[in-house]
Order: structure tokens, then C-alpha cells, then sequence
């Protein structure tokens, strides 16, 4: 390993708390600050899930001593760490207004009411943002064949010439410069 140059990566203390999480607390052990933090961004996930704000799961974690911008730091960590529960509240009542949809038009199909079937496939395409404009335009331009002029230097086109049968091609031997190098490789912690 001599002459190798070895970069790492520092680990943050978010990286860490992540690494808590996946390989558990038996795998992973926190420092006493770093497990202070991560209550906090426990806590302030645990109040994004009790449909508190942003803003006031802030005002919640300021209240208990952290500066306003540790707060909002902890707010935004939180969500990287744990996943943005708004996006994915969003998504579960988008699913389950889907279903109810799903249930009122089988029940319009189900006594023969074409109006209220149309009201509420209207409704599942509006939803499922089916729109006109958001459709994706294909363009079967993209799928032909491409033509493409590659300039090669002239020393590789004489040996192209001189072997004109084809098969195997050694371009080694044209003049080319040698650049010194280090050959660097990278490490992660886990590899220790």
C-alpha cells in the first residue's frame, strides 16, 4: 500500500444518526451529544406526525432551549432523517380519496347512474393528474438511428489503413505521452 493516496470521508453527526437508525443501537453507539440530538430530531419528528407545523414544531424545540436556527436545523434534519411527512401525507389522502372514488363509482355502475359514474371518473382523472397537459409527448424522432462523425487522430487511422482486413488493432503503438500518476483510493469507515 505504499504510495497510495487514501481519502475518507468525515462522517457528520447526522451520518452517524442515520447509521443508528439502519444497524440499530447495538451496531451503532452514539456519543452523549450526538444522542441529545438525535432526541431532538426525534422529537421534532414525532411533531410533524402530530400534525404540527413546521413552524410550530420549531417554536416547540425553542422553547426548550435550542436557538431558533438550531431548531429549524432540527426540523429540516428530522425530515431528511425520518422522510418529509407531509409529502407523504399527501400521498396516503390522495390514495384514500382514490379508493372512496374507487367505491362511489362501482356503486353509480352497480344502480345504473351514468351521470354520477362520469362525475366521479372526471374526479379520478383530475386526481390521478391524468390532464391533457401533463401527458408525456412521445417523440419516436428520439428512437432512430443516430449517425455520428468521430474524428481520430492521425496516427490511429494510418494503422487502421495499414490493416485493412479488419479484426485487432493496437493503438498502443502510436506516439502517446506518459503522464505521471497516483492512483487514489477511497475508503469507507465500514471497511475498517
Amino acid at each position: 500500500m505504499a504510495g497510495e493516496l487514501i481519502l475518507r470521508k468525515k462522517e457528520t453527526t447526522l451520518d452517524k444518526i442515520r447509521k443508528y437508525y439502519l444497524k440499530g443501537p447495538d451496531k451503532v453507539t452514539l456519543s452523549d451529544n450526538q444522542e441529545k440530538i438525535r432526541l431532538k430530531l426525534y422529537k421534532a419528528w414525532n411533531l410533524l406526525c402530530n400534525y404540527h407545523s413546521k413552524e410550530q414544531a420549531m417554536n416547540v424545540l425553542f422553547n426548550d432551549g435550542c436557538s431558533r436556527a438550531q431548531a429549524y436545523r432540527y426540523v429540516n434534519d428530522s425530515m431528511s432523517v425520518f422522510g418529509d411527512v407531509f409529502k407523504n401525507q399527501i400521498e396516503a389522502k390522495r390514495y384514500l380519496i382514490e379508493e372512496d372514488l374507487m367505491r362511489l363509482q362501482q356503486r353509480a355502475i352497480k344502480n345504473g347512474d351514468g351521470d354520477l359514474e362520469l362525475r366521479v371518473l372526471a374526479q379520478r382523472i383530475k386526481l390521478g393528474n391524468f390532464n391533457k397537459d401533463n401527458d408525456i409527448n412521445f417523440d419516436p424522432e428520439k428512437l432512430q438511428a443516430q449517425t455520428y462523425i468521430i474524428k481520430a487522430d492521425p496516427a490511429a487511422l494510418e494503422i487502421i489503413r495499414q490493416r485493412g482486413d479488419g479484426g485487432l488493432f493496437d493503438f498502443n503503438m502510436v506516439d502517446s505521452e506518459n503522464i505521471p500518476f497516483q492512483e487514489v483510493k477511497e475508503v469507507d469507515d465500514d471497511e475498517e
